[in-house]
């Protein structure tokens, strides 16, 4: 009997405006976000924008059975609540799990947003876009 290592790892993770999964299963994205400009601001000190943004990812090689996931927003400015890990389960012979997760996500300074991914509260990779003022 063969006895196998599980590691989870992220296979990708990316912002876009649009994702969805058709019925055949596709994964479908739309307007990739690496990249935020913004207008200078008026006032110093104030939130800059909001966005919404669709995080898409996908983790691979997880044990079967009870796992937590949480996404973390690390950006410029004072800090982000930390949320509430979510409950997965991960059944047998399942290869991987894509998720699609609607994220507001408040801009207070320019400089690069991650999303940190952690699986059983262990990061497995992360996200990033750079916020910057238009030239």
């Amino acid at each position: 009997m063969e006895h196998k290592e599980y590691q989870p790892y992220l296979k990708f993770a990316a912002f876009c405006k649009v994702a969805d999964e058709d019925n055949s299963g596709d994964l479908n994205l739309s307007g990739v976000i690496d990249l935020v400009e913004l207008e200078q601001p008026l006032s110093d000190g104030a939130l800059l924008s909001t966005i919404d943004v669709n995080l898409v990812f996908c983790i691979a090689d997880a044990e079967p059975g009870e796992h937590t996931l949480m996404i973390g927003m690390k950006a410029p400015g004072l800090p982000l609540d930390p949320p509430i890990p979510q409950k997965i389960v991960w059944e047998n012979d399942i290869i991987f799990q894509r998720w699609i997760k609607v994220i507001q996500i408040p801009i207070q300074r320019i400089g690069l947003h991650v999303a940190a991914i952690l699986f059983d509260g262990m990061p497995v990779g992360e996200a990033s876009f750079l916020v910057r003022y238009k030239q």
